[in-house]
């Protein structure tokens, strides 16, 4: 974590961090952050228990207004391409953190 420039950035240049209360649970938590300029978010989800996960959230359950947003893993350094709905597998106690920007222009 401290030689990634890309989620140091997620420390030094978000504003606005705070938990997604509707979808956070007492197994998975939810973080929304602004980035740093332009429209993008932060978000990381925590599987807080000792078994694998997978975890579903539209948009909106986010609180995000997007319709499709472009992903990519922090953690990985990898683009993800454009989701309409964010799908995770999360392995016990594990952690994704992506940016998010939004897509002008979707089709599935």
């Amino acid at each position: 974590m401290l030689t990634n420039p890309e989620v140091i950035a997620v420390d030094q240049h978000s504003t606005g961090n705070h938990p997604v209360i509707d979808v956070s649970t007492e197994q998975t938590a939810v973080w929304l952050a602004q980035a740093g300029s332009g429209d993008a978010q932060y978000l990381a989800v925590f599987n807080l228990t000792d078994s694998k996960a997978v975890k579903r959230y539209e948009w909106k359950e986010l609180g995000l207004t997007g319709t499709a947003y472009q992903l990519r893993d922090l953690w990985e350094h990898k683009d993800l391409g454009p989701a309409s709905a964010l799908t995770v597998t999360l392995p016990p106690h594990g952690s994704i953190l992506y940016r998010l920007s939004p897509v002008l222009s979707y089709k599935r």
